[in-house]
């Protein structure tokens, strides 16, 4: 799986990732009245969440890629907060927050009460207030960030 690659190579093994419950997603999900994609949720619940190291920014910068890293995965309660937060600065209503850039940038998944299976991961801006598509799901989103080890 994409994940533990990740792991591997983007995160310190001193630092494990915390853990989270599947009753933590059902409360951000009912909180927030959307469904989180199953490909995310199963990364999650399987190996928790990734606090990646500085190596992810350095990949990208030395490259020169135009991408932007992730920085955090928000917990079950920082996605609730950092979500409703952010909507009252400009994020727009059907997206719901999961990741930062640690630029102010949000990873975000369409909100949709209806739906838990595979959806694309957009980028919000957080100065030009737009959203774009960084990867058609959540696992396509970290598999990019693997293959940089590759290139």
């Amino acid at each position: 799986m994409s994940m533990s690659r990740f792991l591997a190579l983007w995160t310190h093994p001193n630092f494990e990732p915390a853990q989270v419950s599947s009753a933590d997603f059902e409360a951000v999900e009912r909180e927030l009245q959307s469904g989180l994609p199953s490909d995310y949720k199963d990364a999650m619940l399987e190996f928790g969440l990734p606090r990646p190291t500085l190596e992810l920014l350095n990949a990208i910068c030395d490259r020169e890629l135009d991408l932007h890293p992730v920085s955090d995965f928000f917990d079950p309660e920082e996605i609730i907060d950092v979500t409703t937060d952010w909507r009252d600065l400009g994020l727009p209503e059907e997206l719901v927050a999961f990741a930062t850039d640690g630029m102010g940038n949000l990873f975000c998944f369409h909100s949709d009460p209806n739906e838990s299976g595979l959806r694309p991961v957009f980028l919000w801006d957080h100065d030009t207030k737009a959203a774009h598509t960084v990867a058609l799901s959540f696992s396509s989103w970290i598999e990019g960030f693997c293959h940089l080890a590759s290139n």
